[in-house]
């Protein structure tokens, strides 16, 4: 939450752990959600505007939401955060946008061109979610519940041979077959233990040393995780030719670098049919960016969102 008084752009910045199912697996959802909602209560200040980067998948059109897995686990009913925080602090200016769609804000304003006509940020973390927007026409398209991107939440295709020992592997969602039952960074802990890898029991640690010495096992745990990323990507490309610019971040990417940037690459340099020839590294260079820590920030883009808001549309 990025908060400031009334005559402030920019208000100072707190970074807190949110009470969530994956910190406190005893705790119930209501309590989980009771303790959100005082946890940013307690931190604004009087009379502020509160900028909030909310990790779930939410109506950017009323501030429902409607589940968040790295949150609330497999819950699905709707809880109206942004009611509750106007009842609880009327005095505050509660401002409430899905986290991957700051992103994307802040990412397009960073990076993307003046040549740039739609543009895309994928986070890879503990989920898999993605926003698009529409810079000719400033708009960033919903649905009927105010969504877009939940694509963590889509089938997965397990098209490499052998990937069919994947196969009913649990979302947090409480599905089974996500993408993000794969390709997210809990996917990545559920697919080394479904090869049987022997490692240290943070995958994330032992990873990257691990594919820096060519451990076979370790690289297969990286294709494997990677397939569905690249399957979604090819995918976006193939539906939206004008999709000038994708940007992928979140923990998994970030932790993986390089590793994860070349198999992404990798996949989608490979031909699959006529309609996709492969893309080379010049195209490549062009329209996929793999960022960085800190090269994209979901709180200053929850301040850019007051732009934004009128395009934000069904």
């Amino acid at each position: 939450m990025r908060a400031g008084g009334p005559d402030e752009k920019d208000g100072p910045v707190e970074r807190v752990p949110s009470p969530s199912r994956l910190r406190h697996p005893d705790r119930s959802v209501p309590e989980l959600r009771a303790q959100l909602v005082d946890l940013l209560c307690d931190r604004a200040p009087a009379d502020a505007r509160a900028a909030l980067s909310f990790g779930a998948a939410i109506d950017h059109l009323t501030g429902t939401v409607y589940g968040s897995a790295p949150l609330w686990g497999d819950e699905a009913v709707p809880y109206d955060v942004a009611a509750e925080l106007r009842r609880r602090r009327p005095d505050v200016t509660w401002q409430l946008v899905n986290d991957v769609t700051a992103a994307l804000l802040d990412f397009a304003a960073v990076h993307a061109g003046p040549e740039v006509r739609r543009v895309a940020y994928l986070t890879v973390s503990s989920g898999v979610a993605l926003r698009t927007a529409d810079l000719e026409r400033r708009r960033i398209p919903v649905d009927g519940q105010g969504l877009q991107g939940e694509v963590g939440h889509l089938p997965v295709p397990l098209t490499d041979p052998g990937a069919d020992v994947l196969a009913g592997l649990p979302c947090e969602c409480g599905a089974r077959d996500h993408v993000a039952s794969i390709a997210s960074g809990p996917g990545l802990v559920r697919v080394a233990d479904r090869l049987g890898l022997s490692r240290p029991a943070e995958v994330a640690d032992w990873l990257p040393a691990a594919l820096a010495a060519k451990n076979q096992g370790a690289q297969r745990l990286l294709e494997l995780c990677a397939a569905p990323v690249a399957h979604l990507l090819r995918t976006l490309w193939c539906l939206d030719p004008h999709l000038d610019l994708v940007g992928i971040g979140g923990g998994v990417t970030e932790g993986l670098a390089g590793h994860y940037a070349a198999e992404i690459r990798r996949r989608l340099a490979a031909a699959t049919s006529y309609a996709d020839r492969g893309r080379d590294d010049e195209w490549l260079d062009g329209r996929l960016l793999f960022c960085a820590p800190g090269q994209v920030d979901p709180l200053r883009g929850a301040q850019r969102v007051g732009d934004w808001l009128p395009g934000i549309t069904r």
